[in-house]
């Protein structure tokens, strides 16, 4: 007889006709999408197992099927590991080479329209602009980035074909790790969400001086302390405004978007922090510190000066 578990729970069920495993998993699939699951991985006897096999598979030889169930954010989590160690593949077969197999030529076509698709599905839950995010805080944004790896993807024939697909490529590695950053804070309690928030409230003036002694770094000549200075300050941005969408994904029976101040939105506000920090990403490209210093002592300031009175109103709204 074989036994079912799901997370290592035994599921107490009888079966209803069904011949093959494929059919016993397409029914509990079934039942697992209808309580508002997701399925992130199985194995049959203790083997993973891909869906396509289970066909062939009797009842009968089959002593035990694992089924492991998560939230979204789970599966998402899941492929994005699977999607960084593609990467890795990828790019450890690429080094040193001046032309590819015609089989590592079609799997590539195959890969990385995938890679593509799941980091536009993660950005889509983080409500992230790819147009606004440079992996290296310079260069391409990370929509130029997807476009020129499926581009580069087509024709792999050279040395410099290869080599330029492989800069695309590291910059998907840093934004990978950017998305499990982010997609970590989403996992955390309410409550150290609420922490994050509350922090940024109360220690708004430490952030905007640490912003303001980054251009003073900058004019005096210490460019790698006031690069340090900026990604820490930029990081801790990223944690906030992670912490808020995580908030607001968790409390949908409010409705954010007309959550206004002084006839501003939320939305817009949060639309003028990342145009700015873009901008600031651009102006250190171009290696344009007077441009960049005005907008970190000038521009920065008051947009989070504007932000602190919206913080103020979530937290109120997810505290009552």
């Amino acid at each position: 007889m074989m036994d079912i578990f799901i997370n290592e729970q035994q599921l107490d069920t009888k079966l209803d006709g069904e011949t093959n495993l494929g059919q016993v998993f397409d029914q509990i699939q079934k039942w697992i999408e209808s309580n508002g699951k997701y399925l992130r991985h199985f194995t049959v006897n203790g083997k993973e197992l891909n869906r396509s096999d289970l066909d062939s598979f009797g009842i009968d030889e089959t002593e035990r099927l694992d089924l492991y169930v998560g939230e979204e954010l789970d599966v998402i989590e899941d492929s994005l590991v699977e999607v960084d160690n593609y990467v890795d593949k990828v790019g450890s077969t690429l080094v040193g080479r001046d032309s590819l197999t015609e089989k590592e030529a079609e799997d590539l076509k195959e890969g990385i329209p995938w890679i593509i698709s799941m980091i536009r599905t993660t950005t889509k839950l983080l409500n992230l602009n790819l147009n606004l995010i440079q992996p290296m805080g310079k260069g391409k944004n990370v929509e130029e980035i997807l476009t020129s790896l499926q581009d580069g993807a087509i024709i792999l024939d050279s040395t410099k074909a290869i080599e330029s697909f492989l800069e695309d490529l590291r910059d998907v590695k840093l934004f990978l790790m950017d998305l499990s950053t982010r997609l970590a804070v989403m996992r955390l309690d309410e409550s150290e969400l609420i922490e994050i928030i509350s922090r940024f409230v109360n220690e708004k003036d430490k952030v905007i001086k640490d912003f303001m002694l980054v251009n003073e770094n900058f004019q005096s000549g210490k460019d790698h302390l006031a690069s340090e200075i900026l990604n820490d300050a930029v990081g801790r941005l990223t944690g906030l405004m992670s912490a808020l969408v995580s908030i607001q994904t968790r409390h949908t029976e409010l409705d954010w978007q007309t959550l206004s101040f002084e006839d501003k939105k939320l939305s817009d506000l949060v639309g003028e922090l990342n145009v700015t920090l873009s901008n600031i990403a651009q102006a250190m490209e171009k290696n344009d510190i007077v441009y960049a210093g005005d907008i970190l002592e000038y521009e920065l300031p008051e947009i989070l000066e504007s932000l602190v009175p919206f913080l103020s109103l979530v937290l109120e709204k997810v505290t009552v």
